[in-house]
């Protein structure tokens, strides 16, 4: 009986084992290895679709774990599947402008000791934040993943979710029909190249990207971008299309300068920039951030403001920077984990970052968004022979104490002339050509010697305020007669650099920052006490106004049509308010001094692009100032007005172009 139970034990117990043993090869996994990493659901196909959502379905492989266990005839095919896979990524990356040796992607692939994987949800958090805590306690980093999920702090959408949701066709179909032409990339790439790029230099690596160029055109020629049947595995990922972004929001800028005119050129510029936002929106730059996305991002703002949209622009500029910052460009502890060649690519993305925060930021003295406190330009550490672009990051990074010098109140003059003094250090170890005109060999220098005398003479003036807003006093210390004769040097240069630019170039009449220099710059100079009656500064205000409305430009009818019709409201406003300022003068001295006097250009009113009606100059005689500054203009007096020209030529360019009450 015994032994009979015995049996009937051995029997069931076999029974359970071999029941067990089934259950467990049901149970085995049937997730990719990428998928069991991340603890994430797999379809089970080759790739699955997660890895396709992630753009890597090179490394959906599912035998990652059996080979290690198999024996020697198994472990010598194991490498052999390796050196395959790498193969690929080869070929991949010869094909892919996106690939090997272009910037990392929004998670890079891991630290430089390789001891971290991250994966496409990575995102930059300070040192004092839990995920960091986290990591810290984890090398491995599966911690402060679990945590970044349980906390909510990363996206969870896999496309954008502004647009409805596309197949991966639909997705491919939509891609193909915003692509640029080849004629279009040839051209407009062009006028990017010679009038944008040097200026502002927003690619961090321009000649990776021109190299890439050649690769899309090589592809759009072979077909492979106008098959609207079979999707390319080479163009169809999410870096890829944030690099078609990329390109399609340079060539808006190039339209922008291009020989075309009105309104074709602003036709198809809002044309390229209309198609860049929308490759941004199927590479879901804004779940899923990268480099090429916020160069894209920099570039539609920059155009956005050369083509009279700063309010657009600014508002753009929040979500670019907030970007970056999400990459870690801000710091170097975000970019530890990047290669070291792309490190310096990183750095440079975020200076011009900064650059075009902190320049609007003082046209407008708003509040930026980026501070000094992390970010130091290399001119800072004294070395000599300073290009074009390390003086524009000093004078960002002398805006950005501008500004911080504003926020506290009232500034002393002992604080702006130590900043000035900086400055002045600081442009002495510039490059010769950049210092004196003489020493230009060629039209680039000539054109970046007038630039930066321009940035340079706006940051002076800026920096000179104080002087511009007190009442000429005897008493007062020499720190405001020494402002007060620079920034008449500097409002003179301004606008000689500017005349002497525009013979040579049309960058200086299309570049926002440029025109808001010149025009500020010479309003001030003709309503300045100091500078009012200067024969200098009248001979100055009536060329610059020639120039805007075409008198400079071979007395063509349609000039005016060709410089005025992109600015911004505000720009025009200006110049309005300055054509009647200084005829109302010339008509008081002709009065008093029969003279002949030819009248400027009429007709300085056009529409600028998608901007509506441009608002009507203020008229003069309404504006209550301060009679000791503004009688010659026939003005009266309000005690309660600032009597600052700086406030009167606050009214002009800040004036609202909407109205905050009209809904209420």
């Amino acid at each position: 009986m015994d032994n009979g139970s015995r049996g009937s034990e051995d029997i069931e117990r076999q029974e359970i084992d071999r029941v067990l043993h089934l259950k467990r090869k049901q149970r085995e996994s049937k997730a990719c290895y990428p998928c069991r990493q991340r603890k994430v659901k797999c379809d089970g196909n080759q790739p699955c679709r997660t890895c396709v959502r992630r753009d890597h379905p090179q490394i959906c492989l599912y035998n990652v774990d059996r080979a290690r266990k198999t024996n020697s005839r198994v472990e010598n095919r194991s490498p052999r599947r390796i050196d395959e896979f790498q193969g690929a990524s080869n070929r991949q990356s010869l094909t892919n402008p996106a690939g090997a040796g272009s910037l990392p992607p929004t998670s890079p692939v891991g630290s430089p000791q390789g001891s971290r994987q991250h994966d496409d949800s990575y995102v930059f958090a300070g040192d004092n934040s839990l995920v960091s805590i986290l990591n810290q306690q984890d090398p491995h980093g599966s911690m402060a993943r679990e945590a970044t999920s349980v906390l909510g702090l990363h996206n969870t959408y896999l496309s954008y979710p502004f647009i409805e949701p596309k197949t991966p066709h639909e997705r491919w179909i939509a891609l193909i029909d915003i692509l640029p032409h080849r004629d279009e990339v040839l051209k407009f790439f062009h006028f990017y190249r010679i009038c944008a790029y040097p200026f502002n230099p927003i690619l961090v690596d321009v000649d990776k990207f021109e190299s890439d160029i050649c690769l899309y055109l090589s592809a759009y020629a072979s077909g492979e971008l106008r098959d609207r049947d079979k999707i390319s595995d080479n163009w169809s990922s999410t870096k890829s299309v944030g690099y078609v972004s990329l390109l399609l929001a340079t060539l808006a800028a190039g339209a922008h300068f291009s020989d075309l005119e009105n309104p074709q050129r602003s036709e198809l510029c809002q044309d390229f920039a209309r198609r860049s936002f929308h490759a941004l929106r199927l590479a879901n730059f804004l779940l899923r951030p990268s480099l090429d996305a916020v160069q894209a991002l920099l570039i539609l703002g920059n155009t956005l403001q050369n083509n009279g949209q700063s309010d657009a622009a600014w508002a753009l500029l929040g979500t670019s920077v907030r970007l970056a910052q999400t990459l870690g460009l801000h710091t170097a502890r975000g970019i530890a984990h990047f290669p070291e060649h792309a490190k310096l690519r990183a750095k440079s993305l975020w200076s011009m970052t900064v650059w075009q925060d902190s320049l609007l930021s003082l046209c407008y003295d708003r509040p930026p968004i980026v501070s000094t406190r992390s970010w130091v330009p290399e001119a800072v550490s004294g070395q000599s022979e300073l290009s074009y672009t390390n003086m524009m990051h000093y004078i960002c990074w002398i805006a950005l104490r501008i500004i911080t010098l504003n926020e506290v109140g009232e500034t002393e003059s002992h604080d702006n002339l130590a900043l000035l003094a900086e400055l002045d250090s600081t442009y002495s170890r510039a490059q010769a050509h950049l210092l004196q005109r003489t020493n230009c060999k060629n039209l680039h220098q000539h054109l970046e010697h007038l630039a930066l005398r321009m940035h340079t003479s706006f940051c002076v003036s800026m920096l000179c305020r104080p002087a511009l807003k007190s009442r000429p006093d005897p008493s007062h210390d020499s720190s405001l007669e020494t402002l007060r004769h620079r920034a008449k040097e500097s409002l003179i240069d301004a606008s000689k650099a500017f005349l002497e630019f525009q013979v040579l170039s049309v960058v200086p009449l299309r570049t926002w920052s440029m025109v808001h220099t010149v025009l500020s710059s010479t309003l001030l100079l003709c309503i300045w006490p100091e500078t009012r009656e200067d024969p200098e500064c009248k001979n100055l205000q009536q060329r610059v106004i020639e120039v805007f409305s075409g008198g400079s430009s071979g007395g063509s009818d349609t000039a005016t049509s060709h410089y005025s019709q992109w600015l911004s409201a505000r720009h025009i406003r200006a110049l309005i308010t300055l054509r009647q300022s200084l005829g109302k003068r010339n008509a008081q001295e002709v009065a008093a001094r029969p003279v002949e006097y030819e009248q400027p250009p009429a007709n300085l009113e056009p529409q600028p692009v998608d901007a509506g009606v441009v608002p009507e100059a203020m008229p003069m005689d309404d504006f209550p100032v301060y009679n000791g500054f503004f009688s010659g203009l026939g003005y009266g007096f309000s005690s309660e007005m600032d009597p600052s020209p700086v406030a009167y030529l606050d009214s002009i360019m800040n004036v609202p172009l909407f109205d905050l009450l009209e809904d209420s």
